[in-house]
């Protein structure tokens, strides 16, 4: 059963971040599948060919979870599964984080590798805007304009977000709805219109209901 919520970034950025000379060079982005994150590691090595190393983490799915990580030829446990802790620790899914090394010259050591690609990644995943997401069911509610303002009022004190209204003949308010809050919209709908309201399922859609 598909997800009703879950928690992601909002858009793809970048940071560097140096240690002892070493530069790294944190990608985030929100992917939906595997396929979406290989592609986003695909231009990221492209775009770095000369780097020594390009360490990465990601979780996708929605049914089922996707996750995979790699430390890319440093040290075993040092670089892919310190990236992938940071997204459990903050419980981000459809997300990769790609961390790019060049190697300054200098050793860092197991400890100082983990810090430097947990820091990395922590760092590029404020940057992105971590945001939560959830799945919403819209419907389109008919009505007259005599209780347009009636119901959108009523509609958002009950908590349901309301899009652009589309005016026509009579107007159709767009309503994001969970799915375990349809009857309530449903009740919402006929107490403000007397029952003369009109509701069209219109589909899902992933939603950010806050960041």
């Amino acid at each position: 059963m598909p997800r009703s919520f879950w928690k992601t970034v909002e858009h793809p950025a970048r940071i560097e971040y140096e240690v002892k000379k070493s530069v790294f060079i944190a990608d985030v982005a929100p992917v939906a599948t595997g396929e979406e994150a290989t592609d986003f590691l695909r231009k990221i090595k492209k775009e770095f060919p000369d780097a020594r190393h390009h360490v990465y983490a990601y979780r996708t799915g929605d049914e089922t979870l996707e996750q995979r990580y790699s430390d890319d030829g440093e040290p075993s446990g040092t670089a892919g599964m310190p990236v992938l802790d940071v997204l459990l620790h903050q419980e981000l899914d459809n997300v990769i984080c790609v961390v790019t090394r060049y190697f300054g010259g200098i050793l860092l050591g197991t400890g100082g590798l983990t810090r430097a690609y947990s820091t990395s990644a922590s760092m590029g995943i404020e940057a992105a805007s971590p945001c939560k997401m959830a799945l919403l069911e819209l419907y389109h509610v008919q009505l007259d304009y005599s209780v347009s303002e009636k119901f959108q009022y009523a509609a958002k004190k009950s908590g349901f977000a309301i899009g652009d209204i589309i005016y026509e003949a009579t107007p159709i308010v767009p309503v994001y709805c969970a799915k375990e809050d349809k009857e309530k919209l449903v009740a919402l709908v006929n107490d403000t219109t007397a029952g003369r309201g009109k509701m069209t399922h219109i589909g899902s859609s992933a939603t950010r209901i806050s960041g």
